[in-house]
């Protein structure tokens, strides 16, 4: 397990890196579709400038004791993807034409703000309760949280310049622990859209090599949904991929058809059961 320095490093050293992928974008470039539906390239920038500024105002908050809302957001725990999914479309296109040619050196200074501040949380500071929309969430687990929004953005926007686009390794061990612990945005609850109740509930097993390699039942019912440790009851379906697959999967974006004509995802079970799995992870 990582410690709290190298996790430091590892979101610096990601932080770095995007940064400067955005700063070598051409600005024509940032006008084009991202892999995000209806957002361009520069909407999901303006949507990681506004992640920075939420994770920095509920740390800072947290750290002197204040876990409410903000103004106009619903209390902890209240709300997932799909709840949020049309406001924060909305509130990061509003900034993205708010800002204009100002959107990469905001974005700059929104992620320099938020990685100091995590870096410099003390070991009690570390522990203490902070404000998410997706719940109460400890100061450090922002960390975590950040890495994902992180990598699966980017790849929102590379997807959309370069067929062979995959998560970032580096921030796959963080981005697994955030979605098999009930920990805000990230987590399968916080993923999950319902739909129509089913007459019983679907039991799919992830078999996920690589990092931070699954072994671990998902079922859902259509309007509820659990992860569960793999035991001997038998899955309806059983899926078989490395973990950037199992990312993209989960935060709906994956073709599943074409990821199982690629090889990428195997499945044993009912096929059509395995490709409704798609229905209840859209994305964000």
């Amino acid at each position: 397990m990582e410690t709290f320095a190298e996790r430091v490093r590892v979101l610096q050293a990601e932080s770095a890196r995007i940064t400067q992928y955005l700063h070598a974008l051409s600005p024509a470039t940032f006008e084009r579709p991202s892999a995000c539906s209806a957002w361009q390239i520069q909407d999901v920038i303006a949507h990681l400038i506004g992640v920075a500024e939420t994770y920095t105002n509920s740390v800072s908050r947290g750290l002197h004791g204040d876990m409410a809302p903000p103004p106009g957001r619903l209390p902890a725990g209240q709300t997932t993807a799909s709840l949020a999914a049309a406001s924060i479309a909305q509130r990061s296109i509003a900034a993205r034409q708010a800002l204009g040619d100002q959107l990469l050196s905001t974005f700059d200074v929104a992620n320099d703000r938020l990685n100091s501040l995590l870096a410099g949380l003390t070991p009690v500071q570390r522990e203490l309760p902070c404000y998410h929309p997706g719940g109460i969430v400890k100061a450090q687990n922002f960390m975590d949280l950040r890495l994902k929004e992180l990598a699966v953005h980017e790849w929102d926007i590379r997807a959309a310049l370069e067929p062979e686009a995959t998560i970032s390794a580096a921030s796959i061990p963080a981005i697994m622990t955030t979605i098999s612990e009930a920990i805000a945005s990230g987590s399968l609850r916080w993923a999950f859209w319902a739909g129509p109740q089913q007459a019983a509930p679907a039991r799919y097993r992830f078999v996920v090599s690589g990092p931070g390699p699954v072994y671990s039942d998902i079922v859902v019912d259509g309007t509820t949904i659990r992860m569960e440790d793999a035991g001997d009851t038998v899955a309806d379906v059983t899926m078989r991929c490395d973990a950037a697959t199992y990312v993209l999967l989960v935060y709906g974006r994956l073709n599943l058809e074409a990821a199982l004509a690629s090889g990428g995802l195997v499945i044993e079970g009912e096929r059509a059961l395995a490709l409704a799995f798609a229905q209840w992870f859209r994305g964000i």
